[in-house]
C-alpha cells in the first residue's frame, strides 16, 4: 500500500503543479499585485467534513472518492502554489462521523492531524464537537499545533465569563508598501447546541452568537481591516430560534465583510445577504470554498469599497457535479500518514457482528430516489425499535433513517453495516409520556410528508424537513394519512399488542435517543407549545452510555445469538394516496428510466419535494378519459344529513370537469323515485336537475319502471341524456326495446368511448310486475358481449370504438377486508369478453375494484359519492389501462361547494311543494325516535308495525328497519313532508300466512343483523341471545296472549312489498296466501294520523318490549336475560326499501325457492295512484 503511494509522487507533484495553473484566478494573483493600489486576500475555508479523513466510506466499507481531507489537500496544494498567503479556515463538524469516534482517544486524532498537515489556521467548533462531551473536545483540541486556534466565542464555562475557546483570532499576511493585511476570523457555533448536546453542556453557558458578535465588532475593527464569521450556523434560523442563522446574524452585524456558513451541508455560492457575501461548502469534504476579497488602500487603512463587488466566492468541487468524474485525487503523502487509521477503521468496520438470513433488511426501492424505508415500514427500523425497547424495557420506541441507502444486505453483517444504518454516537434515552404527548410528537413527525394532491402519482417529501427528523414507531400500530393536512395525519392508533386505541392520559415509556429527546420532546419547540405539560426524563444514557449503534450489534450477537431475519411488523402504513394505478405504474416506469426527474431542493439537500403529477405525464404527451357516475340517487334533492343534495353534486361534477375536460358524466339507474320532491312531480324536478348538469346517459333502474313506462321516454327527453338498456326486449317484437338505446358511442380527444346498457334482471319482480309484463330482461352477460362485439368490429354506424365500459344497474358488493367483489356486477366482469370497465348499481354499496382485471365501480346512493372510471392512454392512443376509483362526497358534505343553478331548480321546486309538505296531519306527544342499529323496536318502528298490522287486519307485522329513513319524529305537529323523509319510497302492504317455523326463519333475520339493522316488528315477543351466530339467535317467540308460537301453525302475517321479495334477505318462502294490498304504508300511516286529529287526539306510543334480550320466562330457566349488544353505526343510512338490494349471500342459494313462491302470487288490485297529492 505504502509502495503505492511512493509510485505516484511524481504524478501527485505533476498533478498540483497543473491544478496550481488551473485554479489561479489571473486577476487575483498571488496576495498583491506589482504596481497595484489593491490587494486581494484569498480565503480557503472548509466545513462539516464529519471525520472524511481518507478516500473511504466505512460504514459501506467501500472507497468513496466524492470528498476527503486527502482530495482537498491536492486542491490546497495547486491554489497555494499561486497564492502562498492564503487562508485556511474550517467552520466544523469536523470529528465526528465516519468511524471517527475510534480515535478519540489517540494521542492525535487523524482529522486534527490532517488540520496540522494542511495548515489551517482557525477551527471554529460544530454542534457535533460536543458530542462526546467537553472534556474529550478539549482533549482533541490540545492536539491542534500552535498555527490552528480553536474558535468558539459563544460557549462559556460554568463562570459565564472564561471562554471555552479563542472567540476570534487576527491573522496577518502581507500588504502593500511592506505593511501587512489584518483579517479577524470570528468562530461560534449555533446556540441549538443546548437542544442536541443538553447533557454534556449542563455545565456550560452558550449565548445568542448575534448578541456575541455585536459586542465583539467594535474590538475587531480596531484591531484588523476585515472581519470575516467562520461560523456553524445555517442560513436560516433553526427552530425558530433568533440569532441562530447567518441571515440573522448579516442583517444584525452590517460590519462583516463575508460570512462562512455551515451546518447545512448544502453547496451555497456568491450568496448575499444584507450585501456581505454568504458561502457554505457541501458536506464530506466534497467541497473547498475559495473567496476572494478586494482590498484597497485608503488613508493608510485597508477597506473593501464595494462588498457586493469585490468580494467573491466559489465552490471548488473533488467530483464534477455533472459527469461524476473525480477532478482531485487524493494527495499521497497526507493518505500515507492516513494510512494506519484507514487500516485501523477498516478493519473495525469489517468486524463480523452476526449474519442476516432470508433477505435485506431494506426492500429495493420500487421507485428511483424514493428510499423504500420512508414510504414504509422495514426490518431496519423495526431492528433499531427493538433494540431500544430490549435494553430500556419501554413500550415503544421511535427511529429515524438517518441514510437514504441505509441497508444491511442478506450475508455476514459487519460492524459497517450497523454504522451504515445508525450513523450517529448516539445514546439512549427513557422518557415517561402519555398517549397525547405521543400524538403530538407522531403528528410532529408526520410533517415530513408533502400533502397529496388530486392527480399525483408518487409520495414526495417536506424540503423544510431534514430525514433525520422523520420518526418511525414501534409498540403502536397507526396510519399516516397524507392527504390531510399537517397535525391531522395520524389514524387509527392502537396499541400492537391488545389492539385498543391509545387513550390520551395513558402513560407509558418510550425509547428515543439523546438527540430526539434534548432537541424535541424535554423542551418546548416544534413539537410542544409553551406552557403545555412535558414528558418526564426517567433515564439518560441508558446501558451506561453505550451508543445505539453498539447496541445492535450487541443485540444481534447476544439476544438474537448471532443471526437475525428481516422481520417486519408492519404496524403502520401511509394512506390517503389514492392515485390512479395506471397513470402510477406509468410513471413509476418513466422515472425508473430517467425520463423524468424527481425534483431536488433549491439547497440541493433534499431529494423528491415534490410529487409526480399526472401533469408531468400529460407534458409527454399522456391522457385520459373520465367516465364518472351516480347511481341509486332516488331523487334525493334536498341536502339532509349524509344525503349532499343535487346542488353540491352538481358542484362535485363541475370540479370534475374542470381538471379533466375529457370528462362523461353518466347515471346508473333509480335516479328518479324516493323523495317527496320527486314523487310529488314524477320526476320533473330531477329531470331538470339532470340537464343542468348534463349527463350524457343513463342505465334503466328497477325503480325507473314504478310510475309506468310512459315516464321513461319522458324523462330522457327532459333531462336531454339518453337511457342505455341492451338486454331489455319487446317480448311482442323480440327486439331491444324503442324507449331506450342498447349503446351509446361518445368520442373525447380522438376517443371513442362506447357505453352499453345493461339492467338486472331482478326488475321482473322489483317493480310492479304488471309495470314490466310485456319486458323481458335477458341475460346480462350475454347482451353485454353481444353489443361489446359489435361495438369493438366497427357494426355500429359510429365505427369501430377504442374502449367499451358497461353503464349498469347490476348490484355489487365488496368486502371491506379482502376486497372481494360479488353480486351480479361480479359476474358479468367473469363471463365478459371485451369490456373494458363496468359501472354497477343497485345495491346502494361502495364498490371500487377488479374482478377478472376489469374494473367495477358503484357511488354508494343518494347523491353521496361519485364513482369513477379513468380511461388512461399514452401519446398514441393506446389504452393503457382503465382504473376505478371512488370519491366519498358525504364525508366533507360540509364543505362541499354548491352550483347556482341546480340550487335554483331545487329551491323553486321546494317552495312550489311547500303547501302539501307543510300540512299538518297530526301530531305526536312525546319524541319518537329510531336507529336501526339500536337493540330492540324503536318508537317509530313500533308505531309503523302497529299501523300496517291495524290496516292488514294480521296478528304480527314486520318491516326492515333501513326502511325508516329518519332517526326523530319531534314531539309535536307531525306533517307530510316529514312523513316523506321517514317512508319516501311507495312501498305497499303484503299480506300473508306464514307457518311458525317460517316465521322464526324472517325473525332470526331480524334480530342483530349487522348489515341490515334490526328488523322492526309488532304482534310477537321474541326472545333471543344475541351471542349466539346470527340465524340462531330466538330463544322463544310468544304472541301478545301468552301463546307459544307453534312452529306448525299458520300465523296471519304483514310486511312490505319491498322484503316479500326478497329484499334485505328476508325470507318468506313457504308463505301462502300472499296478498299485495297495494296500499302504500306512508298513506296508512298518514290516515291513522289524520283519524285521530279529526277526533282532537295526538299520537302516543307507549313503548313496549318486542324484542327481549334472554330466556322466555314461561320457560322455567333460571338463566339471568343476556344484555344484547349494540352494534354502532349512522342513525339514518342504509339500505333504502325496495331498492332491490343484492340479496344476502347467505341466501343467495334460495333465490330459485323465492321466485317459485312470486310466481304463485296473484295480485288482486294494483297499487293506487296517489294523482290527488301531486
Amino acid at each position: 500500500m505504502f509502495k503505492f503511494f511512493k509510485s505516484k509522487k511524481l504524478i501527485s507533484s505533476l498533478v498540483a503543479l497543473f491544478i496550481g495553473f488551473n485554479l489561479a484566478t489571473p486577476t487575483l494573483k498571488a496576495f498583491a499585485e506589482t504596481g497595484s493600489d489593491s490587494i486581494n486576500v484569498e480565503l480557503l475555508a472548509t466545513s462539516d467534513l464529519h471525520g472524511k479523513f481518507f478516500t473511504w466510506d466505512y460504514a459501506t466499507n467501500k472507497e468513496d472518492k466524492t470528498g476527503s481531507m486527502a482530495q482537498l489537500q491536492t486542491i490546497l496544494k495547486g491554489l497555494r502554489s499561486n497564492n502562498p498567503n492564503s487562508i485556511l479556515v474550517d467552520a466544523g463538524d469536523t470529528i465526528q462521523g465516519n468511524s471517527s469516534q475510534l480515535f478519540l482517544n489517540d494521542p492525535i486524532h487523524p482529522m486534527i492531524l490532517g488540520m496540522n498537515e494542511m495548515g489551517y489556521d482557525t477551527w471554529s467548533y460544530g454542534n457535533h464537537e460536543f458530542n462526546y462531551g467537553v472534556p474529550t473536545l478539549k482533549k482533541i483540541t490540545s492536539e491542534l499545533n500552535s498555527k490552528t486556534t480553536a474558535l468558539c466565542a459563544n460557549v462559556y464555562e460554568k463562570d459565564g465569563v472564561t471562554r471555552l475557546a479563542e472567540p476570534y483570532k487576527i491573522v496577518v499576511r502581507p500588504g502593500l508598501d511592506g505593511d501587512t493585511v489584518k483579517v479577524a476570523i470570528l468562530g461560534m457555533v449555533t446556540p441549538n447546541i443546548v437542544r442536541w448536546d443538553a447533557a454534556n453542556l449542563k455545565d456550560y453557558v452558550v449565548t445568542n452568537p448575534v448578541d456575541e458578535a455585536k459586542k465583539l465588532i467594535p474590538e475587531l475593527k480596531e484591531k484588523a481591516d476585515v472581519i470575516i464569521a467562520v461560523v456553524h450556523m445555517s442560513e436560516s434560523n433553526e427552530y425558530d430560534e433568533q440569532g441562530s442563522g447567518a441571515i440573522d446574524l448579516a442583517n444584525a452585524c452590517p460590519d462583516l465583510t463575508a460570512i462562512v456558513a455551515a451546518h447545512e451541508h448544502k453547496a451555497m455560492n456568491q450568496t448575499f445577504h444584507n450585501n456581505i457575501l454568504t458561502t457554505e461548502n457541501k458536506n464530506g469534504a466534497a467541497t473547498l470554498a475559495q473567496m476572494n476579497i478586494k482590498l484597497v488602500k485608503k488613508d493608510n487603512k485597508y477597506v473593501v469599497e464595494d462588498k457586493t463587488k469585490d468580494v467573491t466566492s466559489k465552490l471548488v468541487w473533488v467530483q464534477d457535479q455533472t459527469t461524476k468524474a473525480i477532478n482531485y485525487e487524493a494527495d499521497t503523502d497526507l493518505s500515507s500518514k492516513f494510512m494506519p487509521y484507514h487500516e485501523r477503521a477498516k478493519a473495525d468496520a469489517e468486524t463480523v457482528i452476526g449474519t442476516l438470513k432470508g433477505g435485506d433488511l431494506v426492500p429495493s426501492n420500487e421507485i428511483s430516489g424514493i428510499p423504500s424505508a420512508q414510504v414504509q415500514d422495514t426490518a431496519m427500523i423495526d431492528l433499531i425499535n427493538n433494540v431500544q425497547m430490549n435494553y430500556t424495557g419501554a413500550k415503544v420506541a421511535s427511529s429515524a433513517m438517518f441514510n437514504a441507502n441505509a441497508n444491511i444486505k442478506e450475508g455476514n453483517i459487519q460492524k459497517s453495516g450497523s454504522a451504515l444504518i445508525y450513523p450517529y454516537d448516539n445514546t439512549l434515552y427513557k422518557l415517561q409520556m402519555n398517549g397525547k404527548q405521543l400524538k403530538a410528537y407522531m403528528e410532529w413527525s408526520a410533517k415530513y410528508y408533502n400533502q397529496f394532491k388530486q392527480g399525483d402519482l408518487t409520495i414526495s417529501f417536506n424540503p423544510n424537513v431534514r430525514a433525520y427528523n422523520y420518526d418511525m414507531f414501534s409498540g403502536v400500530k397507526y396510519d399516516v394519512d397524507i392527504s390531510q393536512p399537517e397535525g391531522s395525519r395520524i389514524k387509527n392508533l392502537t396499541w400492537a399488542d391488545t389492539g385498543k386505541a391509545v387513550k390520551d392520559d395513558e402513560s407509558f415509556i418510550i425509547a428515543v435517543n439523546n438527540y430526539r429527546a434534548n432537541s424535541h420532546l424535554l423542551k418546548a419547540g416544534e413539537v410542544y407549545k409553551q406552557g403545555e405539560e412535558l414528558p418526564k426524563l426517567i433515564e439518560s444514557d441508558v446501558q451506561g452510555g453505550v451508543g445505539v449503534r453498539d447496541l445492535i450489534g450487541q443485540y444481534i450477537k447476544d439476544v438474537k445469538g448471532g443471526t437475525i431475519t428481516p422481520e417486519v411488523d408492519n404496524n403502520w402504513k401511509i394512506i390517503g394516496n389514492n392515485w390512479d394505478s395506471v397513470q402510477r405504474a406509468t410513471a413509476v416506469k418513466l422515472i425508473n428510466d430517467g425520463t423524468l426527474k424527481l425534483p431536488t431542493s433549491e439547497d440541493g439537500r433534499t431529494p423528491n419535494v415534490k410529487s409526480i403529477n399526472f401533469s408531468d405525464l400529460k407534458g409527454l404527451g399522456y391522457k385520459n378519459i373520465d367516465v364518472v357516475s351516480f347511481n341509486d340517487f332516488h331523487g334525493s334533492l334536498k341536502e339532509e344529513g349524509k344525503n349532499i343534495g343535487a346542488a353540491k353534486l352538481a358542484q362535485a361534477i363541475n370540479d370534475v370537469r374542470k381538471s379533466n375536460p375529457n370528462t362523461i358524466v353518466v347515471a346508473g339507474g333509480d335516479i328518479y323515485q324516493g323523495s317527496a320532491m320527486s314523487n310529488l312531480k314524477y320526476g320533473k324536478p330531477v329531470s331538470d336537475m339532470l340537464k343542468a348538469i348534463g349527463i350524457e346517459a343513463s342505465s334503466v333502474g328497477n325503480h325507473e319502471f314504478d310510475w309506468g313506462l310512459d315516464y321513461i321516454n319522458q324523462w330522457a327527453k327532459d333531462g336531454e341524456f339518453d337511457f342505455l338498456a341492451s338486454n331489455i326486449y319487446d317480448k311482442a317484437t323480440g327486439k331491444p326495446v324503442t324507449w331506450a338505446k342498447p349503446y351509446k358511442v361518445i368520442e373525447k380527444d380522438g376517443v371513442k368511448v362506447g357505453l352499453i346498457g345493461l339492467t338486472t334482471p331482478e326488475t321482473a319482480y322489483k317493480t310492479k310486475p304488471e309495470n314490466v309484463k310485456n319486458l323481458e330482461f335477458r341475460d346480462p352477460v350475454k347482451a353485454g358481449n353481444e353489443w361489446a362485439a359489435k361495438l369493438k368490429s366497427g357494426e355500429v354506424p359510429e365505427g369501430k370504438v377504442d374502449v367499451v365500459i358497461a353503464l349498469t344497474h347490476l348490484g355489487a358488493a365488496q368486502d371491506s377486508k379482502t376486497g372481494v367483489i360479488t353480486g351480479e356486477a361480479a359476474d358479468l366482469a367473469k363471463g365478459a369478453v371485451g369490456i373494458d370497465g363496468i359501472i354497477a348499481a343497485h345495491t346502494h354499496l361502495q364498490v371500487s375494484g377488479t374482478v377478472n382485471n376489469i374494473p367495477i365501480v358503484e357511488g354508494y346512493y343518494n347523491g353521496r359519492s361519485l364513482a369513477r372510471l379513468t380511461i388512461n392512454l399514452d401519446s398514441s392512443n393506446k389504452i393503457l389501462g382503465v382504473t376505478p376509483s371512488r370519491d366519498d362526497l358525504y364525508t366533507r358534505v360540509g364543505t362541499l361547494a354548491v352550483d347556482g343553478t341546480v340550487k335554483g331548480i331545487v329551491d323553486k321546486y321546494n317552495e312550489e311543494l311547500k303547501p302539501i309538505l307543510d300540512e299538518v296531519v297530526g301530531s305526536t306527544d312525546k319524541d319518537l325516535t329510531h336507529d336501526k342499529n339500536a337493540p330492540g323496536v324503536s318508537l317509530i318502528g313500533q308505531w309503523t308495525s302497529d299501523v300496517m298490522k291495524a290496516k292488514a287486519d294480521t296478528q304480527i307485522a314486520i318491516t326492515n328497519g333501513g326502511g325508516l329513513r329518519i332517526p326523530l319524529i319531534e314531539k309535536g305537529n307531525i306533517t307530510m313532508g316529514k312523513m316523506y323523509e321517514l317512508m319516501p319510497f311507495d312501498n305497499t302492504l303484503v299480506k300473508m300466512e306464514l307457518k311458525g317455523s317460517d316465521l322464526k326463519r324472517v325473525l332470526e333475520n331480524a334480530i342483530g343483523n349487522e348489515s341490515i339493522g334490526w328488523g322492526q316488528f309488532t304482534g310477537v315477543k321474541v326472545y333471543y341471545d344475541i351471542n349466539k351466530p346470527l340465524g340462531s339467535r330466538i330463544l322463544g317467540m310468544y304472541l301478545m296472549d301468552g301463546t307459544k308460537v307453534d312452529m306448525d301453525k299458520y300465523y296471519t302475517v304483514v310486511t312490505n312489498d319491498f322484503m316479500a321479495t326478497g329484499g334485505d334477505g328476508y325470507d318468506f318462502t313457504g308463505a301462502k296466501n300472499v296478498l299485495d294490498t297495494g296500499i302504500p304504508i306512508r298513506e296508512a300511516l298518514v290516515e291513522s294520523l289524520k283519524e285521530l286529529k279529526a277526533k282532537g287526539k295526538e299520537l302516543s306510543v307507549t313503548k313496549v318490549e318486542y324484542a327481549i334480550a334472554g330466556q322466555p320466562p314461561i320457560s322455567g330457566g333460571n338463566e339471568e336475560p343476556q344484555t344484547p349488544g349494540n352494534n354502532g353505526g349512522e342513525t339514518s343510512g342504509g339500505n333504502l326499501p325496495k331498492t332491490g338490494s343484492l340479496i344476502d349471500l347467505d341466501t343467495l342459494g334460495g333465490l330459485g325457492a323465492i321466485i317459485a313462491v312470486l310466481g304463485t302470487v296473484v295480485l288482486v288490485r294494483e297499487k293506487r295512484r296517489r294523482k290527488t297529492i301531486a
